[in-house]
C-alpha cells in the first residue's frame, strides 16, 4: 500500500504511524472498544475493522480527513460491502473498472476476484460515515455444498467473477448498518453484538443479490437494469420526481413496460414507490434529526402538514408525532 500525504511537524509520518500501528496489533489481543476515536496527522473521528468469525470482518468508519491527500493499495481477493451513512460522496478508482462512487444513503457490493489495485483521494474537511464488511475465501470455504442458489451463492459468484452491485433501498440494510457503526457495547459483549449484527448484514445483502437473481430471470438484465435507473433517478429526485413519460425517455423504454417491469421488480406502482420513500425519509428526520411534523413533511415534499399526516397515517399505521414519541 503507498500513500501520500504532508506531515505536519514534530509528528509522525503516516508511513511510521502505520509502520507503528501495525507493530501494535501484533501484540494486542483484539477487541471490541466502546470508543473507536482516533486523531491522527490523516484524519480524525472512529475508525475499526474487526475479524468477528474465520473470513469475516466487520468495517466502519465516521471520520474527517486532516489535509488532502490520495491513498493506492492492492485489494486482495475479496468481498466487500459498505453502506454510505453520511458526508461527501466516495470515489474510487478500481484498475480495470474505473471510477465507482457511492453517495450518501447508497449500498454497494464489489467483488474482487484477485489481487486489484485501487486507489482514492480526498481533500481536506471531507467528512466520510460508512459501515459495512469484507468476506474473504475462507468464509466461504466453510460452507462448502450447503449453499443454496438463493442465499450466500449469490455472494460467492460475486467473488468468483468479480463486479460491483448497487443494492436496493432496505430500512433494514441502513438500520443494521448504523447500528454496527454506532453501537455502545465493549468487551466481550461488544464481540457478541458485532458478530451478531455483521451475520445478519451477510445475510440481508445476501437476500437482496437473490431478489436481484430472480427479478432478472423473470424479466431478463437488460430489463431489471432499467429498472434499478428508473428507481436511482426517482431516489435522487424524490421532492420533484420527472413525469412517468419523462422518466422512461431517460432510460430508454416505452411507458407501459417500465410500469410493469417496475411494479414486477418493487412490488408498487411508480407514483406508489415516491411516496413509500418520502415517508421512510420522513421517518428518519422525524426519529433521528428531530425535525417537527411540518418541517419533515415540507422536507420530503409534501404540500401541507395535513396531508402528510394523512399518508403517515396510512402507511405506519399511526400520526407521525406518534412515531416520535415512540422513538
Amino acid at each position: 500500500m503507498t500513500a501520500r500525504h504532508r506531515p505536519a511537524p514534530d509528528v509522525f509520518s503516516l508511513s511510521e504511524l502505520m509502520r507503528e500501528a501495525a507493530e501494535l496489533a501484533v501484540r494486542v489481543a483484539p477487541e471490541v472498544p466502546a470508543d473507536m476515536a482516533m486523531e491522527t496527522p490523516l484524519f480524525s473521528g472512529r475508525i475499526a475493522a474487526t475479524e468477528v468469525q474465520p473470513g469475516l470482518v466487520a468495517t466502519c468508519h465516521d471520520i474527517t480527513y486532516a489535509d488532502d491527500g490520495e491513498m493506492a493499495m492492492d485489494v486482495d481477493r475479496s468481498l466487500v460491502f459498505g453502506l454510505h451513512l453520511g458526508g461527501a460522496a466516495d470515489r474510487m478508482e478500481i484498475r480495470g473498472q474505473g471510477t465507482v462512487e457511492q453517495e450518501r444513503g447508497q449500498a454497494m457490493v464489489i467483488g474482487f476476484d484477485g489481487p486489484v489495485r485501487c486507489s482514492r483521494a480526498w481533500r481536506q474537511g471531507q467528512h466520510s460515515r460508512l459501515s459495512g464488511f469484507v468476506l474473504a475465501p475462507a468464509f466461504f470455504d466453510r460452507f462448502g455444498a450447503l449453499v443454496d442458489d438463493d442465499g450466500i451463492a449469490g455472494l460467492g459468484d460475486l467473488l468468483r467473477a468479480g463486479g460491483i452491485r448497487r443494492l436496493a433501498p432496505s430500512p433494514r440494510l441502513a438500520d443494521l448498518a448504523r447500528r454496527g457503526l454506532d453501537h455502545p457495547y465493549g468487551g466481550p459483549l461488544g464481540q457478541m453484538f458485532l458478530e451478531s449484527n455483521t451475520l445478519s448484514l451477510v445475510v440481508e445483502v445476501a437476500s437482496l443479490l437473490g431478489e436481484e437473481r430472480r427479478h432478472i430471470a423473470r424479466i431478463g438484465r437488460r430489463s431489471y437494469e432499467r429498472v434499478a435507473a428508473a428507481r436511482a433517478i426517482l431516489d435522487d429526485s424524490l421532492v420533484a420526481p420527472p413525469k412517468t413519460l419523462d422518466l422512461a425517455r431517460r432510460v430508454g423504454v416505452n411507458v407501459t413496460s417500465l410500469q410493469d417491469h417496475f411494479r414486477a421488480v418493487l412490488g408498487t406502482t411508480i407514483f406508489g414507490y415516491v411516496r413509500r420513500r418520502r415517508l421512510e425519509i420522513a421517518c428518519l428526520l422525524l426519529t433521528e434529526h428531530g425535525l417537527g411534523v411540518a418541517e419533515a413533511g415540507y422536507r420530503v415534499g409534501f404540500a401541507s402538514p395535513a396531508a402528510f399526516s394523512a399518508a403517515y397515517r396510512r402507511h405506519f399505521g399511526h400520526p407521525p408525532g406518534q412515531h416520535v414519541r415512540r422513538a
